[in-house]
């Protein structure tokens, strides 16, 4: 394993990110779990980061979580992924927004932007009603701005990734079973790990003593917020929701979200110790959807991604060149990935935080193609 530490150490010397934690498993066995650098760039409080840090997993929580949760709510038939999005939520409404589904929402192809700035109205009428972040009107205010939402394509034209889509399945997943999001993460999802689970949301309202012990690994320097974010979630939007969101919000160690992926891993293998959801229904939501519903040349799964090309047909996936098509992952904004690969049983977790201090750092994407395939000659080839 000697080049991907040394890929590791030139991420440092590079500065990809101040530091990171590379968890690799081959066929169910955790093969390589190392940490490297450390938690702040600051030379006052530089700490050596490890294996036990909590990283901000960002976008990772919408396979992790949002599709994890409508797979469950899916194998219980309390929902149908084609299911129109206004019949749980009204104000989507209109002649072209009523044809979008859950479908469309968990394919990215559902015509919404990737991305709003709805965090400034929240600023703004905090500062004219003191204490109206982090409340459920404030929560209620973003639920609504995402379902005004004018839409850029019709649903089912385009493959546009989208935050909003996702806020949006979240609503639906919290009006369906009565509770929020984290709750339901909570007691349907991590109660089905066989070990005590390493992820959590952190809520913006719950005090801080209760995350004392915990390490965090820090992200952007933003003056707002009051300076260097850490332990509360970076995205702007996800934070003024309250800190638990649809899009982002989960918080976990790379042993953590190893284990996130099992209960899929385990799914698929039609593994007896899986009781999260039908294997029928994980091959679907890891599988690059093809069809009627699904635009042409997506690389989309249902809330999950699998390996890209360019139109030409060459290899353009954070996953590298050698990941087989059937692999599925997905990438977190602060600097994390999944990426799995059931044909050759490898799968390779990779937590960074390269948003610390600056989120304009943007040296992962070409670092982390380059690590993915030096993993795989490794592990595979060697």
């Amino acid at each position: 394993m000697k080049s991907i530490t040394e890929k590791l150490a030139s991420g440092l010397s590079n500065s990809v990110f101040p530091g990171a934690v590379l968890l690799i498993a081959h066929k169910g066995k955790i093969i390589y779990h190392q940490a490297a650098g450390v938690t702040t760039k600051s030379s006052q409080e530089k700490k050596e980061l490890n294996c036990a840090t909590y990283f901000d997993l960002a976008s990772l929580t919408k396979p992790l979580v949002t599709a994890a949760a409508v797979a469950v709510l899916l194998d219980k038939n309390e929902l149908s992924l084609k299911d129109v999005v206004s019949q749980y939520l009204p104000g989507v409404s209109g002649p072209v927004k009523n044809q979008m589904t859950l479908f469309h929402l968990l394919n990215h192809c559902a015509g919404l932007p990737a991305w709003k700035a709805y965090y400034k109205n929240i600023i703004e009428e905090d500062q004219k009603r003191p204490g109206f972040l982090g409340s459920d009107a404030a929560k209620k205010a973003v639920f609504k701005l995402a379902q005004n939402e004018t839409l850029i394509a019709a649903p089912g034209e385009k493959s546009l990734y989208s935050d909003i889509g996702f806020i949006l399945l979240q609503e639906i997943i919290e009006i369906i079973s009565g509770t929020s999001l984290d709750q339901f993460f909570s007691q349907q999802i991590a109660s089905s790990v066989s070990t005590p689970l390493e992820s959590f949301f952190r809520p913006i309202a719950q005090k801080p003593d209760h995350f004392e012990n915990i390490h965090f690994a820090p992200t952007e320097d933003v003056d707002w917020r009051g300076g260097v974010i850490e332990g509360l979630v970076h995205d702007h939007n996800a934070f003024v929701l309250g800190g638990v969101a649809g899009h982002a919000g989960l918080f976990s160690t790379a042993a953590g979200v190893y284990q996130l992926v099992g209960l899929w891993q385990d799914a698929l293998d039609q593994n007896k110790n899986s009781v999260l959801f039908d294997p029928q229904i994980a091959r679907l939501f890891t599988t690059r959807q093809i069809g009627e519903r699904s635009p042409a040349g997506s690389s989309w799964a249902l809330g999950w991604d699998t390996p890209s090309c360019s139109p030409d047909g060459l290899r353009i996936s954070s996953s590298g060149q050698f990941f087989s098509a059937n692999s599925f992952g997905h990438l977190g904004f602060t600097g994390t990935s999944i990426w799995v690969d059931p044909e050759n049983k490898l799968t390779v977790i990779f937590l960074s935080h390269r948003v610390h201090p600056d989120a304009n750092n943007n040296a992962i994407r070409r670092f982390r193609p380059e690590l993915h395939d030096i993993i795989f000659k490794e592990v595979i080839h060697g």
